[in-house]
């Protein structure tokens, strides 16, 4: 995989996001007897309470006292005790009382106790007549294996283009395939070709961030051989101006400033910043192999002798220390280096991590 690779990735992902901006989310659908706003508080707030701290006793595989909280059905049919929910009066719903302690009987949780916002999430969600959504509460273990199972966590493996019903003569490169398999899918036509005018503006905007030259878009439109606009591909990603184009996406990733942000009494510039700079722009101009450009820039000092013929490569450093200094606090510091390398190069928010288990990745 080499960085040209990774321009690709990040103009595709562009235009996943936008194409699926629209789309409806998958997963619960709203019960159409309670207005959206109340379900989304039930999403948002309370489905994570029970998920956290009641199911592993009151769900699928455990029902302590008869009673099940993975549905609203089973809230209102209760345990042993009765319904655990009256709806629109917290006051007298089991459920209430018991993580509000005031039952004589019944503390929930029975080891410690819920936050106080968490109870007066519950209490609010119980006066709001207890809304619900269609879909189940994820147990612990079922929400850990959904995780597992996500896309991102697979290993890569190669996939083949798909088979297209008609437009296989606009298929210059696997990638086209797959676009053209997910616009039928959709129903949507492929947009007419461009002329050859637009299409070298097109690809110079995108790869070098300028437009060409008049000299170069008269010579491509005189230009009448099958890979004429493979060269004028070509020619672009040999332009230095590519690896500033596309590097400063990768500089935003790696939280790249010259400064150190919030401090006092010292100097506030990284003054060699700039040689890190120069590090990923050149990175992108050699088509540096994408796992050699990662193991670079976390740990360029502790490679091995043939890997560094060019001292120039410990600059790849910089991914780590060009961050804030936080008043020189240093586990402020250690923590903003985790949360770059696992952001940028896991797609993780690794840092919540610090205090409690991940909702939706299996961090604990």
């Amino acid at each position: 995989m080499r960085l040209a690779i990774l321009t690709i990735s990040l103009s595709i992902g562009v235009a996943h996001a936008i194409a699926t901006a629209a789309l409806p989310a998958r997963g619960a659908e709203p019960d159409a007897t309670f207005p959206p706003d109340a379900v989304e508080f039930f999403e948002k707030s309370v489905r994570p309470v029970l998920a956290e701290s009641c199911l592993r006793c009151h769900g699928e595989k455990k029902q302590s006292g008869g009673l099940r909280l993975d549905s609203r059905e089973a809230v209102l049919e209760g345990g042993e005790n009765g319904p655990a929910v009256v709806p629109g009066d917290p006051d007298k719903s089991l459920l209430v009382q018991a993580v509000r302690r005031t039952h004589p009987d019944l503390k929930m949780p029975p080891k410690s106790k819920l936050t106080g916002p968490e109870v007066e999430t519950l209490a609010d969600w119980v006066k709001r007549g207890a809304p619900w959504a269609h879909a189940p509460v994820p147990t612990a273990d079922a929400a850990d294996q959904s995780a597992r199972g996500h896309w991102a966590f697979q290993p890569v493996r190669a996939v083949s283009p798909p088979t297209l019903k008609d437009g296989a003569d606009r298929v210059a490169s696997p990638i086209d395939a797959f676009v053209l398999a997910r616009l039928d899918a959709e129903g949507i036509k492929p947009s007419p070709r461009a002329d050859k005018r637009t299409l070298i503006r097109r690809a110079a905007f995108d790869l070098t961030g300028l437009p060409p030259t008049a000299a170069e878009v008269a010579a491509f439109e005189a230009d009448t051989s099958a890979d004429a606009f493979a060269r004028v591909v070509d020619r672009l990603l040999a332009s230095p101006h590519y690896g500033e184009r596309w590097g400063r996406h990768w500089l935003d990733v790696a939280r790249y400033a010259d400064t150190k942000g919030y401090v006092f009494q010292e100097e506030r510039r990284y003054p060699y910043a700039y040689t890190y700079r120069d590090y990923v722009i050149r990175s992108f101009n050699e088509d540096r192999p994408y796992d050699q450009f990662i193991r670079e820039q976390l740990a360029a000092d502790l490679l091995p002798e043939r890997e560094r013929t060019d001292p120039r490569t410990l600059a790849a450093l910089g991914f780590l220390t060009v961050g804030r200094r936080f008043l020189n606090n240093q586990q402020d510091i250690i923590d903003d280096r985790i949360d770059v390398v696992s952001r940028g190069m896991l797609g993780l928010t690794v840092a919540c991590a610090r205090c409690h288990d991940h909702k939706f990745d299996p961090i604990p």
